[in-house]
């Protein structure tokens, strides 16, 4: 426990500093966040308006699922544009430089086709997963079980194999399909066949989770001393807290990923990252004999 604690810790100094290093990485999940959220209400919001207009309850069929693929499509492409910034800023900060943010915005426009590609990939495996979600829910107890099941395995076996495909895009310009068999390709070359993820920035994550936890506590406990607008204000800094703690984690996933990529596509370490970091961030399941 303690090794994986102090390896965490190196993960997130190590990855900590390339944030400090090119700040404008924040605002490339806030973007994300904040052009999802207009892309969502943009989608929903005239379907609701008609629905109570015409006095009708929005039905299941297959209008529905279609509006469902294109707003998981839309999403996914608006996530995949902002992550595809993140890790060339990030590229170039392991190779000595220093990219500014138009400069990775316009290097993301550059790759705007393929991140379509990829976003029309991740859609359809989205809508499926969902329709294993909806059909499942119909089943009896027994039968919903085994279906959530297969659909939590099939999401976990998906984020496994496509993990380095936008370091896959940006590092060698290739297409969806490419970029998925080169993750597939560079994850058994270095940690081998039946992967799952061991260790990263999950400790970190979670003991900064209960620390905010803590200060929300506190935050609550001192607004209903101060007056009639301290638990506005607390609830603000408590919306504030969640969100920065939110960029700042998705980004350092990001950045540890890109340094994982390189080291798995061509075994170079980054500078920090130490071989035994890089080869235990991935580990074979264990496979019970009967």
């Amino acid at each position: 426990m303690r090794g994986m604690f102090s390896r965490s810790w190196k993960i997130f100094k190590l990855s900590f500093g390339v944030i400090n290093k090119d700040r404008e990485l924040l605002w490339f999940p806030l973007l994300a966040g904040i052009f999802s959220l207009m892309f969502i209400f943009a989608m929903i919001f005239p379907s609701i308006i008609l629905s109570l207009i015409k006095g009708e309850s929005l039905e299941f069929g297959f209008l529905f699922y279609v509006a469902i693929f294109l707003i998981y499509l839309g999403l996914a492409f608006i996530a995949t544009f902002f992550n595809v910034c993140v890790v060339y800023t990030t590229k170039k900060r392991f190779e000595g430089g220093d990219a500014k943010f138009m400069e990775s915005i316009k290097f993301a426009f550059s790759r705007a086709h393929l991140i379509f590609s990829w976003s029309i990939i991740s859609a359809s495996v989205g809508l499926l997963l969902s329709i294993i979600e909806g059909v499942a829910e119909k089943l009896g107890i027994f039968g919903e079980i085994i279906l959530k099941l297969i659909r939590s395995l099939l999401g976990a076996v998906w984020a496994i194999i496509t993990i380095f495909v936008v370091p896959a895009m940006v590092y060698h310009n290739v297409g969806p399909k490419k970029a998925i068999k080169k993750s597939i390709e560079v994850l058994k070359k270095t940690w081998g066949e039946s992967l799952i993820r061991h260790f990263g920035l999950g400790l970190m994550q979670f003991f900064s989770f209960v620390i905010l936890i803590g200060v929300i506590f506190f935050l609550f406990n001192i607004a209903m001393i101060v007056g009639p607008y301290g638990p506005i204000i607390a609830v603000i800094l408590t919306f504030v807290l969640f969100v920065l703690w939110m960029l700042i984690f998705s980004l350092l996933n990001t950045i540890f990923n890109t340094a994982l990529y390189i080291y798995a596509d061509t075994g170079k370490l980054i500078e920090g990252y130490d071989k035994e970091t890089m080869d235990s961030a991935f580990k074979l399941k264990k496979r019970k004999v009967f």
